[in-house]
C-alpha cells in the first residue's frame, strides 16, 4: 500500500501548509479567500477520512482487494490534484482580478443603476436603429449594410491627415487616381523610390502598426468624395460587421448602386434570384454582386465615372485563410469589374502580402506604396507638423499654457521618439490634452522625463527600438493614472482593460458593465482616465462602443516582454477564465424560454417571418448577453479551468444549453455551434479534470444540432417544438427539459433509446447521389447526383454551402484537390470539369471521350490529375498545362483511382486487373505505358485505395471481398470479406482500412492484425465516402445523404478513469463498463421508449386516436397509446395487401386475410364478430356504413359486396351491388350520404362497354390499352354507381387508379394513380347538391381537370378539410387559382383537420379554416417513404391528432393533440 502511504503523506504536507496560514493571521483574511481556504480544507479533509479508512481495515481484506483499493487511490490522488490546481488558479484570479472591498448594499445599488443604464442604453440603440433604417429605404433589400465602415461614420474616432502633412504621398496617391493626368515623371519626383507599373487598378499601401495608414485612407476617400469618384469605402475593425469580410462586398455593392441606374437594376435583380447571398462565399459574393451587374451595366451602356473603392485595413478582418479571401475572390473576378479602382491598406501580414505576391492576376493588376519606404525627412517633417499644431491649439485652450509653451527642441525630441510612428505622436497630444488633469505642461514633463530618458539608449540600436520608445509611453499613461491604486482600483482596471483588448467584439460601457457585473460608473471611471488610449463618445445618456485607438495598445497589455510593470500586465489565459466564468453567470441569469417574448403557442414562426425581430431582439438580449451566447466557449476554450469555472459550466450545461440554442437561432449563429461545442470538448479532455457531466451534456447538444440543425437555424421555437421532443430518449438533454415543452407534438413510439451513428442527414431530392468526398480538412463533403447537380456541404450539419450549375448530365465521381479549394467531376457524358469551391464556378472542361468519366483523382502535390472511363481509358493530365495528356489503357470498365504518395497511380478495372503506374518519370510524348504492377483478382475491382505510407494498396472487389497487396513487389497479403460488392475503401493513418459496402455493414479493419476494429450499419448505399481524419463516413440511401461516425466510444467518455492495472477484477470491471450500455440497449424497448414492428403488414390508427392495430403475418396486435403497451394479440393470417378498416365508433375493426375472407373483430375482447368470405380475388377496399350495420368491400374479382355486420359467425352471403367479370377493382370509396360509390378499375382483353342507356354521361376520352408485360392488354377505368350498383358514368383512364374520393358534399371526385397522376372531377350536374331541385340534362360528358404533382409514388389522396386542396399521401396540394371554383365547403364532423409533410420535412396541420399550422420538423429518419405515407399518414375519421406510420420496421406514432 504504498500508494495509499504517499497519498497520506501529502495530505499531511497540505495541512501543515495550511495550519502556517492560519497562524499567519487567518482572522485578517479577507471573507473570499477565508471561504476558499475553508473549502479547500474540507474537501481535502474529505479524502483523508476515506483514505484512513481504508488504512484501518485487515491486511488481508486490503490485499485481496488491492486491484480496487489501488483505483480507489488514484481516484484520491486526482481530487486532491484537483482541490489544489482549483485552489491556486482561482487564488490568483481573486489577487489579480476580483478584489471586493465594498459593501453589498452599495453594490446592490450600482447594480440597480447599472441596469437603469442598460435599459437606457438599448432603448436609444434601438430607437437609432430604426431612425437608420428609415434613412436607409434605397438601401438593396437582402444585404447586410456595416454603417460603421463608411469613411464619413460619425463617431468613428478617425480623423484626416494634418493640413500641411503628407503632401507628397497624397499627391502621389491623387495623381495615380487620375490617369489622365497621371505625370510619372512628377511623380518620381514626390517618390523617387517608387517603382510606377502600368495599367494598374489596384494600389495597395502598406506599412507597419501606427504608420498612419488608417489616417491616409481617411483622406483620401474624403479627396475622392468630394472629387465626385468615391464608390464605396470600408474601413475594417476587429469587431462587429467590420471585421466581417463577408460585409465588404455588400457594403461595395449597397453603395455603388447609388452613382449608377444600370448597376443599380442588375444588383436588385440578382439579390432576388440568389436571396441566400448574404452569406454566401465570398468570391461568390463578388460574382453575382460587383462583376455582373458591372458587366450588365457596362452593357447597357452606362455611362459611370471610374469609381474608386477605398477598403482600410484588411488584414483586421477575421480571416485565417492562407491567402486573403477576400483578395482571392478579387483576383477571380478583377478582369470583370473595370471601371473600379480599389485602393487597399494593411499590414504586410503573410495572407495580405501572399495574396497580392502570388494570386497572378491580382499581381499583374497591382501597384504597391510601402509607406516604409517614403524618404524618413519626408515622415519625421510630417509629424512635426502635426505635433507643433496640436500643441499650439492645446495652448490655446489653457489659459496657464501660453502659445509657446512648448519649444522647438522638445519638438524635436517627440519627433526622434515618435520613429516614424504616427500613432506615438497621436498618443503623446492625447496623453498631455487629457481632459482629466488641467496643466499639460506637467504632463509632457513627465512624459519627456521617463519615456526619453530610458529610450534615448535604444533608440537607435534593436531592431524593436520603435517600439520600445512605444511600449514606454504606454507604460507612462498608465503610470500617470494609475501610479498607486488601491487593489479595488487595480484589479478593477485589468478586468476592464482585459476585456477590452481580449473580448471578440467591442462593447458600450453598458454592455461592459453588464458583462463585468458592475456598475457603469466603475467602468466610467476606468476608461475616462485613459482617453489617450482608448476611444469612445459620450451621446446624450449614453456612450458609444470603446476602441482601443491603436492595435498595438493591446499587443503590449498581454506581452510580459514589453509591459514589465504586473501592475498592468493583462494574463490572457487568466482573463480569460474569468470572462467564461462571467459569460456563463450572464447567461444563467438572464437566459430563459421564449426570451423575446414571441407568441409561438400554436404558430411555431420561422425566424423571418416574425414581425420585427430585430427589434425585439435588442430590446429582450442586450448586447452583453448577445455576447456571451456567442464567445463563451471561445473564452473558455482559452482559459485555465477550476473548480468555480467548472461547477458554473457544469450548472449552465444542465439548465440552460437549451435557451442557448434559442438565443442563437435568433441571432443567425447556429452555423458555428457544432464546431465551438466540438472543439469546446475536446479542451476540456486535453486538460486534468475531476469527472464531470458537462462533457456528456455538451455532446449531447452538439447531437443535438447536427441533427436537427434544418429546423433550429430557421425556427428559435423548434429547440422546444421539434430538438428535445424528437431526441433520442436516453438523451440527456431531453432526460431534463422534455417535462418543461408545452404544444409540442408528443412522441409516443419510434424515438431511437439512444443517438445513432447518423450525425446528420439531407434529403438530397436524387435518389441516384453516387458520387461522393471528403475535403481535406473534413469539413465540407461534395455530392453529385443523376440530375447533374453537385453539393458542397458542411459535413458537421449536411447544410448546403455551395451549389455547383452548369452541368446536366449524371455526375458519376467527384474528388477535392489536395488544397480543398477545387473539385473534380466526371460525368457520364465523358466530360471532366474543375470547379472553383469559394464560387462555384466552372474553371475549366476537359471535352473527353464519348464513354463515361467514371473516376477521377488528384496527385498529393495537386501537380497531376487523372479520369477514368468506362472504355477502359486512363487519361493523365497536368494541373499547370490542362491540355498535356498521356492516355493509358485497362481492357474495361476503370471503377476506380487513387494516387500513393510517392506519386504513384493505382487503378481498379472490371478486367480483373489492379494496376500501379509510375507518373514520376512518365514520357508525355509516348503512347504507349506500361504499368509498374499488374494486380490479378477472380473478379471485378470496384475500389482501391493506398496507404499513406505507399506500402500497401487495398482492391475492393465485386463479390465483397478486399484484397490487401504490398506495392512494391506485388505481394498478396490477405483478404477482408464482405457479403456485397465493395463500393469505396479508404486507409487511415493508423494502420486501419475502412471499407463500404452497397448492401452490407461497412467495416473498419486493422491492416496488421485482420481484426475487425467497427462496424456502422448499411441496407442500400449508393456511394460512399470515408472523411480523411478517420471520424466520419457520408453515405447515400436512396434519396438521403446521412453522415455518420464509426460507433466506437462517444467523445466524453475518453475522459473516463484509466488504469494500467491488469487484475482479472479489473479486467473485468472494465468489461462490465464498455458492454453494459450495450446490453442494456439491446434489451426490448420498454414502456414509450420504441415498438418493434418489424414483420407487420399493415397499421392503422382508430378514429379516437386511443388505439393502433398492427397486422402481422400471424396475428394482429392492439397497441394502448397512452400506456404505451401491447393489450391484445390475436391469431389472424397478414400479408402486405392487408385491408385494415375501423368502424366509426371504434368499437370494432374489420381486416383482410390471405384467403380473401374478411373478419370483424370487437375491441374490448378480441373476440372475432364475423368472417366475410365470398371474394374470389385480393380485396382491395373495406368501408363500414355510418349506422356501423354493413360493410362493404371491392375486390380484383371484379365486385363490390355488402355484408350484413350484426349477426356473429361466419357468412357467405351478401348483396352484390356490383359485379363485372375481367374487371379488377383497384379502388373504391362511398359517398358520404351512401348514395354513391366511385370505384377505379383494370380490365384485361377489352375495354368496358359504355354503350348502356343507364349512363348519364359519356367518356371524354378513348379507350387505351396498357400493355402488362408486353403480352396482355388492360384497359383502366373510373365508375360512378349508385347504392343499388347501378353504374351511371365511366371514365377511360391511362393510369393505374390507386386512390378514389368524394368531396364531403358529393359534388367532387378525386383520382389519384401510383405515378402522381391527379383528377379533379365536376359531378355537380351527375349529383346535384339541392336533392330536391330538377335535375338538370345530364352532361355529354363531366368536366375533368388534372394537378400535376409530379412522379411520386402516391398511394392515398383525399379532400383537404378546408376543401381548398387535396391530401396526396405526405403532401398538401392547394388547388391553382383556375380551380379554386371547384373548391367546396364542407361541414364534416368527421374530419376537422389533417397532416401533412413539405419536401422540406415540416409536419402541418391544416383545418377547415384554410388555417395550415406548421407543427414541427421531422428527421430525414423520421419521416414516411411516399408510398407508406398514405392512410396511416391521414386518416378521415375522428382521430384528428395521431399520426401513425412505419419506417424500417419501427412504428411511429406522433400525438398533435397538444399542439
Amino acid at each position: 500500500m504504498d500508494a495509499l502511504e504517499a497519498l497520506l503523506d501529502r495530505v499531511e504536507s497540505l495541512r501543515g501548509m495550511l495550519e502556517k496560514v492560519s497562524k499567519a493571521g487567518y482572522a485578517n483574511c479577507p471573507p473570499m479567500f477565508k471561504e476558499r481556504l475553508d473549502t479547500f480544507a474540507s474537501k481535502t479533509q474529505v479524502v483523508v477520512h476515506e483514505a484512513q479508512g481504508l488504512q484501518s481495515q485487515q491486511p488481508l481484506v486490503r490485499f485481496i482487494n488491492a486491484s480496487d483499493y489501488m483505483e480507489k487511490v488514484e481516484d484520491w490522488m486526482k481530487k486532491l490534484s484537483w482541490h489544489v490546481q482549483s485552489f491556486i488558479l482561482e487564488g490568483t484570479i481573486t489577487l489579480e482580478l476580483t478584489v471586493y472591498e465594498m459593501a453589498a448594499d452599495v453594490r446592490q445599488v450600482s447594480k440597480q443603476m447599472g441596469e437603469r443604464f442598460d435599459q437606457v442604453d438599448n432603448g436609444i440603440a434601438a430607437v437609432r436603429s430604426d431612425i437608420s433604417q428609415l434613412k436607409t429605404d434605397d438601401a438593396i433589400p437582402g444585404l447586410r449594410y456595416a454603417s460603421r465602415a463608411r469613411f464619413d461614420f460619425g463617431d468613428s474616432g478617425r480623423s484626416a491627415c494634418a493640413p500641411d502633412t503628407r503632401k507628397e504621398v497624397l499627391e502621389a496617391i491623387y495623381s495615380w487616381l487620375r490617369p489622365e493626368d497621371r505625370d510619372r515623371t512628377r511623380l518620381h519626383e514626390l517618390l523617387p523610390s517608387l517603382e510606377l507599373l502600368p495599367d494598374r487598378s489596384i494600389l495597395w499601401i502598406y506599412a507597419l502598426a501606427g504608420a498612419g495608414k488608417t489616417t491616409l485612407a481617411e483622406t483620401v476617400a474624403k479627396w475622392c468624395h468630394d472629387n465626385d469618384c468615391l464608390g464605396s469605402s470600408f474601413f475594417c475593425a476587429r469587431d462587429g460587421d467590420r471585421s466581417d469580410v463577408h460585409c465588404i462586398v455588400q457594403n461595395i455593392a449597397s453603395d455603388l448602386a447609388h452613382y449608377c441606374p444600370e448597376f443599380r437594376e442588375a444588383l436588385l435583380v440578382a439579390v432576388k434570384d440568389n436571396p441566400h447571398i448574404r452569406t454566401a462565399s465570398v468570391s461568390q459574393q463578388v460574382q453575382i454582386l460587383l462583376a455582373g451587374p458591372v458587366q450588365a451595366a457596362n452593357a447597357k451602356g452606362a455611362s459611370w465615372k471610374r469609381r474608386i473603392i477605398v477598403i482600410d485595413a484588411l488584414d483586421e478582418c477575421k480571416d485565417s485563410s492562407a491567402e486573403s479571401t477576400f483578395l482571392h475572390a478579387l483576383s477571380l473576378h478583377i478582369k470583370e469589374l473595370a471601371p473600379l479602382i480599389f485602393v487597399i491598406t494593411s499590414r504586410p501580414v503573410p495572407n495580405i502580402t501572399r495574396g497580392f505576391r502570388f494570386l497572378e492576376e491580382l499581381g499583374k493588376r497591382t501597384q504597391e506604396l510601402p509607406l516604409d519606404g517614403i524618404p524618413s525627412e519626408y515622415t519625421d517633417r510630417d509629424i512635426g507638423i502635426f505635433l507643433r499644431a496640436r500643441f499650439a491649439d492645446i495652448g490655446r485652450r489653457h489659459a496657464g499654457a501660453g502659445p509657446d509653451w512648448v519649444s522647438e527642441k522638445e519638438v524635436l525630441r517627440v519627433v526622434k521618439l515618435a520613429e516614424r510612428l504616427f500613432i506615438f505622436a497621436t498618443t503623446v497630444t492625447s496623453f498631455v490634452e487629457d481632459p482629466n488633469v488641467v496643466d499639460p505642461r506637467h504632463q509632457l514633463d513627465i512624459l519627456l522625463h521617463s519615456v526619453y530618458g530610458r529610450s534615448k539608449v535604444g533608440a537607435n540600436g534593436a531592431p524593436g527600438a520603435r517600439l520600445d520608445a512605444l511600449d514606454e509611453l504606454y507604460e507612462q499613461v498608465l503610470q500617470a493614472f494609475f501610479g498607486n491604486p488601491s487593489p479595488v482600483l487595480q484589479a478593477r482596471l485589468k478586468r476592464v482593460l482585459g476585456t477590452i483588448v481580449l473580448a471578440e467584439e467591442r462593447l458600450r460601457p453598458s454592455g461592459l458593465s453588464a458583462l463585468l457585473g458592475e456598475d457603469v460608473g466603475s467602468i466610467l471611471d476606468v476608461i475616462e482616465r485613459l482617453r489617450s488610449v482608448l476611444s469612445f463618445f459620450s451621446e446624450g445618456d449614453t456612450y458609444t462602443e470603446i476602441q482601443i485607438i491603436h492595435l498595438s495598445f493591446a499587443d503590449f497589455l498581454i506581452d510580459p516582454k514589453r509591459c514589465k510593470s504586473p501592475r498592468f500586465l493583462v494574463t490572457p489565459s487568466i482573463q480569460h477564465s474569468f470572462l467564461a466564468l462571467r459569460c456563463l453567470k450572464l447567461m444563467q441569469e438572464s437566459l430563459k424560454y421564449n426570451i423575446c417574448q414571441i407568441p409561438s403557442e400554436h404558430d411555431n414562426p420561422l425566424n423571418h417571418e416574425i414581425i420585427d425581430l430585430p427589434a425585439k431582439i435588442a430590446e429582450h438580449v442586450p448586447p452583453a448577453l448577445q455576447y456571451a451566447s456567442r464567445y463563451w466557449m471561445r473564452h473558455l476554450g482559452l482559459s485555465e479551468v477550476g473548480e468555480e469555472l467548472l461547477a458554473a459550466l457544469e450548472d449552465f450545461c444542465k439548465g440552460h444549453l437549451h435557451h442557448w440554442l434559442e438565443v442563437l437561432s435568433l441571432l443567425g449563429c447556429v452555423n458555428g455551434a457544432v464546431e465551438a461545442l466540438r472543439s469546446t470538448q475536446l479542451f476540456l479532455r486535453s486538460v486534468a479534470l475531476r469527472e464531470t457531466e458537462a462533457t456528456a451534456l455538451l455532446y449531447d447538444c452538439e447531437r443535438v444540432v447536427q441533427a436537427f440543425y434544418p429546423a433550429i437555424s430557421a425556427s428559435f421555437i423548434q429547440v422546444y417544438r421539434t430538438a428535445i421532443p424528437f431526441s433520442p430518449t436516453d438523451s440527456p438533454l431531453r432526460r431534463l427539459h422534455q417535462a418543461g415543452t408545452s404544444h409540442a407534438v408528443e412522441v409516443r413510439t419510434g424515438l431511437e433509446k439512444v443517438w445513432s451513428t447518423t450525425l446528420s442527414s439531407r434529403v438530397t431530392g436524387d435518389p441516384l447521389a453516387t458520387a461522393l468526398a471528403f475535403s481535406p480538412d473534413n469539413t465540407y463533403v461534395v455530392c453529385g447526383a443523376k440530375d447533374g447537380s453537385i453539393q458542397l456541404l458542411n459535413a458537421h450539419t449536411a447544410a448546403q454551402v455551395q451549389a455547383f450549375e452548369g452541368d446536366t448530365d449524371w455526375i458519376l465521381c467527384v474528388s477535392f484537390s489536395p488544397t480543398g479549394k477545387e473539385i473534380l467531376s466526371g460525368s457520364d457524358a465523358g466530360m471532366v470539369r474543375l470547379w472553383d469551391v469559394a464560387t462555384g464556378t466552372c474553371l475549366h472542361v476537359w471535352e473527353g471521350r464519348a464513354d463515361s468519366i467514371t473516376s477521377v483523382a488528384w496527385s498529393l502535390d495537386g501537380a497531376l490529375v487523372a479520369s477514368g472511363a468506362q472504355d477502359g481509358s486512363i487519361i493523365l493530365r497536368m494541373v499547370a498545362m490542362p491540355e498535356k495528356m498521356v492516355v493509358l489503357r485497362h481492357k474495361n470498365y476503370v471503377r476506380d483511382l487513387a494516387f500513393a504518395s510517392d506519386g504513384h497511380l493505382v487503378s481498379g478495372s472490371d478486367d480483373y486487373t489492379c494496376k500501379v503506374w509510375g507518373t514520376k518519370r512518365i514520357d508525355w510524348d509516348a503512347t504507349d505505358h506500361t504499368p509498374s504492377h499488374t494486380l490479378e483478382h477472380d473478379h471485378r475491382i470496384m475500389a482501391v485505395a493506398v496507404s499513406p505510407d505507399s506500402c500497401l494498396v487495398a482492391c475492393g472487389l465485386l463479390t465483397g471481398a478486399t484484397v490487401l497487396w504490398r506495392k512494391s513487389d506485388g505481394q498478396r497479403l490477405r483478404s477482408f470479406p464482405s457479403k456485397s460488392h465493395v463500393i469505396s475503401l479508404a486507409f487511415y493513418s493508423d494502420s486501419r482500412l475502412a471499407v463500404a459496402c452497397n448492401a452490407s455493414p461497412f467495416i473498419l479493419w486493422d491492416v496488421s492484425t485482420a481484426m475487425r476494429l467497427d462496424s456502422l450499419d448499411n441496407e442500400d448505399a449508393r456511394a460512399a465516402a470515408f472523411s480523411p481524419d478517420g471520424v466520419h463516413v457520408a453515405h447515400t440511401t436512396r434519396d438521403t445523404l446521412q453522415i455518420c461516425r464509426w460507433s466506437g466510444i462517444a467523445p466524453w467518455q475518453s475522459n473516463s478513469k484509466k488504469t494500467t492495472a491488469s487484475s482479472p477484477a479489473i479486467r473485468a470491471k472494465q468489461w462490465l463498463h464498455s458492454h453494459l450500455p450495450a446490453l442494456r440497449a439491446s434489451q426490448g424497448m420498454e414502456g414509450k421508449a420504441d415498438v418493434l414492428v418489424d414483420d407487420a403488414r399493415a397499421v392503422a390508427v382508430s378514429p379516437t386516436g386511443a388505439l393502433i392495430l398492427a397486422v402481422f403475418d400471424k396475428e394482429w396486435r392492439l397497441w394502448e397509446v397512452s400506456s404505451g403497451q401491447w393489450i391484445l394479440t390475436r391469431k389472424h393470417t397478414g400479408s402486405y395487401d392487408t385491408i385494415i378498416a375501423w368502424s366509426p365508433s371504434g368499437h370494432t375493426f374489420a381486416c383482410t386475410d390471405t384467403d380473401y375472407a374478411i373478419r370483424v373483430w370487437e375491441v374490448q375482447m378480441g373476440k372475432l364478430v364475423r368472417s366475410f368470405r365470398g371474394h374470389s380475388g385480393l380485396v382491395t377496399a373495406v368501408v363500414f356504413t355510418a349506422d356501423e350495420q354493413h360493410l362493404l368491400s371491392a375486390s380484383w374479382d371484379g365486385s363490390i359486396r355488402r355484408w350484413k355486420v350484426g349477426q356473429t359467425g361466419q357468412d357467405t352471403s351478401c348483396d352484390v351491388l356490383f359485379q363485372s367479370d375481367g374487371h379488377e377493382i383497384t379502388a373504391l370509396a362511398v359517398s358520404s350520404d351512401e348514395q354513391w360509390m366511385l370505384s377505379g378499375t383494370s380490365r384485361s382483353d377489352s375495354p368496358p362497354d359504355t354503350s348502356s342507356a343507364d349512363l348519364l354521361a359519356k367518356p371524354s376520352r378513348q379507350p387505351w390499352a396498357y400493355h402488362d408485360w408486353g403480352i396482355t392488354s388492360r384497359y383502366r377505368a373510373l365508375r360512378l354507381n349508385d347504392a343499388t350498383g347501378r353504374v351511371v358514368w365511366i371514365e377511360h383512364h391511362r393510369i393505374l387508379i390507386s386512390s378514389v374520393a368524394f368531396s364531403e358534399d358529393c359534388t367532387r371526385a378525386l383520382v389519384g394513380g401510383c405515378d402522381g397522376g391527379v383528377f379533379l372531377y365536376d359531378l355537380t350536374q351527375l349529383i346535384p347538391p339541392d336533392k330536391s331541385a330538377p335535375r338538370s340534362p345530364p352532361p355529354l360528358a363531366v368536366s375533368e381537370y388534372q394537378l400535376s404533382l409530379g412522379s411520386e409514388d402516391i398511394l392515398h389522396y383525399a379532400f383537404s378539410p378546408d376543401g381548398q386542396g387535396i391530401i396526396a399521401g405526405m403532401r398538401y396540394v392547394r388547388f391553382p387559382p383556375e380551380l379554386q371554383h371547384l373548391s367546396t365547403c364542407t361541414t364534416s364532423v368527421s374530419m376537422t383537420t389533417a397532416h401533412y409533410m413539405d419536401h422540406d420535412g415540416w409536419l402541418w396541420r391544416i383545418g377547415k379554416d384554410s388555417d395550415s399550422r406548421r407543427l414541427c420538423w421531422l428527421l430525414p429518419q423520421h419521416r414516411p417513404a411516399a408510398a407508406d405515407g398514405g392512410p396511416t399518414l391521414h386518416s378521415p375519421s375522428t382521430c384528428q391528432h395521431v399520426i401513425t406510420y412505419m419506417i424500417n420496421g419501427r412504428l411511429m406514432v406522433l400525438d398533435a393533440a397538444n399542439c
